[in-house]
């Protein structure tokens, strides 16, 4: 890639137009074939917003009154969406292979609190004071006033005594309330979660635009609907947003649940990771379906369902993650004759598995999951809201009688030559990738 092109990019990515097309249905088939990337023009930049450090309350003013959700968001990807050093170690190398050209390409969404007061860059966050080290924390989110592009960080700020929400009925001695529509809408959280390659236009993240396509997008179903509650089919949570505040049905649960397990696990909140995983086991079904041939082929017919998501699984930074298929045959006396999708010595999944993820092709159109070295989008075999994927195995049995089929869908949150890079860079042990099973199907088979 031209370093000197993307740096110039970089400075007016917020913006670029939106105007992009659905993505295309999801086809059955082994591997689809590499997609252009999106075409986006580049639009004149004007000023980024910046205000003086020290205008955002640090997240420690608001732990008095909103205890309960302060230590949910404590615990939270969010609040440490800069500190932790999965992230720290990709947006180094990142600002190192482009001369610092991806500081306010990444930076921005995990602490845009430095990068809305100036002190982003330098990108190893030397100029940070404490509260642009807390990540996501209140009073960004809360003094929002709109959005003005949807992906890049594009939320409009207004620090002050004005604090925003869902709601405008509640009374505070410190600050005032005032109701935002924005902050009861998809598009407060699209614009971080929709990443468009400043150079070249390819979506590096696409949840927003993935959802806003989707039936979920056009029935009104938000992120805050899902990401809000404290686990998968909970949509009550009664109590108070304050120490005084007023009994409610229902307060927003601020721990932001998705499929980050292995880092929650990592920094020992058991009890988030726990909620992660209950959200992916959540999200999908595997079916099975089976004919056998004369000659002891077995066909079986794998469908994997999302039927509790409302994007693609996976989202996100879905090129660092991995969901796949694990399959297994054991014949009546339980001894295996077919596997596919395990886990080898070295705790990496069987390379010739059948995989549901993303990838980019870099500049000498080879597969890579570094988003700031894409140049197209190489591989991309996702399961869309209320979609499904089907993978047919052959199977030969090497003996007439019964067998048991296992199938179980899968899914690391970081890939394991991800997490030995990052052992390798630092020289500092990492916790080995964890794998959440999702779904499971079984079936008896005679031949």
């Amino acid at each position: 890639m031209n370093k000197t092109v993307l740096r110039v990019l970089v400075a007016i990515v917020l913006f670029l137009p939106t105007g992009c097309a659905p993505p295309a249905p999801v086809a059955t088939h082994e591997k689809p074939e590499p997609q252009p990337p999106v075409a986006t023009a580049v639009a004149e930049a004007t000023e980024p917003q910046l205000f003086e450090p020290g205008a955002f309350d640090s997240p420690s003013s608001c732990t008095g009154c909103h205890r309960e959700i302060h230590a949910e968001w404590s615990k939270s990807m969010h609040a440490s969406a800069w500190e932790n050093p999965w992230y720290q170690d990709d947006f180094l190398l990142a600002h190192k292979e482009t001369d610092g050209a991806t500081d306010m390409l990444c930076g921005p969404c995990h602490a845009p609190i430095a990068a809305r007061t100036g002190q982003l860059p330098p990108a190893d966050g030397s100029a940070f004071d404490a509260t642009s080290r807390r990540g996501i924390s209140c009073d960004f989110c809360h003094t929002v006033t709109g959005v003005e592009q949807l992906y890049n960080m594009g939320h409009v700020s207004e620090p002050g005594p004005v604090k925003r929400g869902p709601r405008e009925d509640g009374e505070s001695l410190y600050h005032d309330i005032e109701f935002s529509q924005i902050h009861t809408q998809a598009e407060f959280c699209g614009a971080c979660h929709m990443v468009v390659h400043p150079a070249n236009g390819v979506h590096i993240i696409d949840t927003y635009e993935d959802w806003r396509t989707n039936a979920y997008g056009q029935q009104g179903t938000t992120c805050q609907d899902c990401h809000m509650t404290p686990g998968p089919g909970v949509t009550q949570k009664p109590g108070r947003s304050a120490l005084m505040g007023i009994p409610r049905d229902n307060i927003a649960f601020h721990g932001f649940i998705g499929g980050g397990s292995y880092i929650q696990e990592a920094m020992g909140h058991t009890e988030q990771a726990q909620l992660s995983r209950e959200f992916l086991k959540a999200a999908a079904v595997v079916e099975l379906s089976d004919a056998v041939g004369e000659d002891g082929t077995l066909e079986l017919t794998v469908d994997v369902r999302n039927v509790g998501a409302g994007h693609k699984i996976p989202t996100g930074t879905a090129y660092i993650r991995k969901m796949w298929l694990q399959v297994e045959v054991l014949d009546q006396a339980g001894q295996q004759v077919f596997r596919s999708g395990h886990i080898l010595d070295n705790n990496h999944v069987d390379p010739a598995a059948t995989f549901f993820r993303l990838l980019f092709l870099d500049d000498q159109g080879r597969l890579t999951g570094k988003s700031w070295r894409a140049q197209a989008i190489g591989y991309d075999r996702r399961i869309p809201a209320n979609g499904k994927e089907t993978e047919v195995y052959r199977i030969p049995l090497p003996d007439q009688g019964a067998y048991t089929v296992t199938t179980r869908l899968m899914y690391r949150s970081f890939t394991q030559a991800t997490l030995d890079e990052i052992a390798q860079r630092s020289g500092h042990a990492v916790p080995p990738a964890e794998s959440v099973e999702m779904a499971r199907a079984q079936l008896n088979v005679r031949y």
